[in-house]
């Protein structure tokens, strides 16, 4: 019987708890509904509950908007980093093409004797340079056309081979940077004018590096924006921490809200009656309209399911409580009758000990006579 008692306060608690969850619910709603009635009315401001609503309310509208412009400015940060990235590519390749320019320019300069007054600084070392790269390409082209020989020869040949070539990518290297040397050193001059190839490769080179200092001021310009964001970031925490945080704000303001509700929502049910006064009564009657009958008469029904059920768990486990001291009861009763057992016991060896007592005391009696 007990295990029935316990299972069907199991199965009422469920309930109840279903019935709460379902109540608050019912609750939430129809306050909400009553606190955007109420907002509209001259005489709710005095009620602390209503302006309080508003205050929350507005707190989550700010909160919301706060929320906007942390992804505005973390959009506008990858944004930026995006366009600062491909920036930095473009100026790369510009350097790239630079790079190229004054090689050819260089080139250029160094085959027209126009230019003989820039280009006499370089040109031992020019002369010098075609006339090993002459000669390497030379001894590389003997070198490929001789015929016959063993195989020792074919191995010292290809050997050779080799080295030599390796001294030919040197060389060339050296006159390709000798190039760049030369073309970077006099792109550095004023404009040049005319229409051959080295005026032209300046013309270029002007445009390119034109377009890289507009590149490079907007470059600058997309950096410090991204420092104050990125300072801004710094301070406050990143993005997605600050959004968390005022998520969590948002939450804890809702749940406030909704505590409100609930108690609006109750105090309109009539399920609330002994806590409110005269004058917050009737302002409810002045906002709670006729549609509103079947929710107030849900939330009553389940009000007064759940309170059923709270009185009948509670004599539930006081029958249970009853019948546990009953059987308290009889384990002290049990006990105190062992003990009772005990003691007669006790008490009729003690008899017998005090007349073994008095037997021996009467035999030394009886001995002394003896003495």
């Amino acid at each position: 019987m007990m295990d029935d008692r316990k299972k069907r306060i199991e199965d009422l608690a469920k309930n109840n708890q279903e019935n709460r969850a379902s109540l608050n619910h019912l609750l939430e709603n129809f306050g909400e509904n009553l606190y955007s009635r109420a907002k509209n009315e001259e005489s709710s401001s005095g009620f602390e509950d209503i302006i309080q609503y508003s205050i929350l309310l507005q707190d989550i509208a700010e909160s919301n908007s706060s929320i906007g412009k942390i992804e505005e400015k973390n959009r506008r940060f990858l944004e930026l980093e995006s366009a600062i990235d491909k920036k930095e590519h473009d100026e790369k390749e510009r350097t790239k093409e630079i790079a190229v320019c004054n090689r050819k320019l260089g080139k250029a300069l160094l085959e027209n004797s126009d230019y003989e007054d820039f280009t006499s600084l370089f040109r031992e070392q020019a002369d010098a340079l075609k006339a090993k790269l002459e000669s390497l390409e030379t001894r590389i082209n003997d070198l490929e056309n001789k015929e016959g020989g063993n195989v020792f020869s074919w191995i010292g040949k290809s050997a050779q081979g080799l080295v030599l070539r390796s001294f030919l990518s040197k060389a060339q290297e050296s006159q390709e940077q000798l190039y760049h040397n030369v073309g970077q050193r006099f792109s550095g001059r004023s404009s040049v004018t005319g229409s051959d190839e080295v005026a032209v490769v300046c013309t270029e080179i002007e445009g390119i590096n034109s377009i890289s200092r507009a590149a490079m001021d907007e470059l600058s310009a997309l950096k410090d924006e991204k420092r104050i964001i990125s300072a801004g970031f710094d301070i406050d925490g990143n993005p997605q921490k600050q959004i968390q945080e005022v998520k969590n704000h948002i939450t804890r303001i809702r749940e406030e809200l909704a505590a409100l509700y609930r108690n609006f929502g109750a105090q309109a049910s009539g399920i609330m009656d002994d806590d409110i006064k005269p004058e917050r009564k009737y302002f409810i009657d002045t906002i709670v309209t006729a549609e509103d009958g079947e929710i107030i008469g849900r939330a009553v029904r389940i009000n007064q399911s759940i309170s059923d059920h709270d009185t009948a768990i509670s004599k539930l486990r006081a029958s249970l409580a009853v019948d546990e001291e009953k059987i308290k009861i009889d384990k002290f009763q049990k006990s105190i009758r062992d003990k009772k057992n005990t003691i007669y016991e006790l008490e009729k060896e003690i008899i017998e000990l005090e007349s073994s007592v008095v037997d021996a005391q009467a035999n030394i009696e009886e001995l002394q006579k003896f003495l």
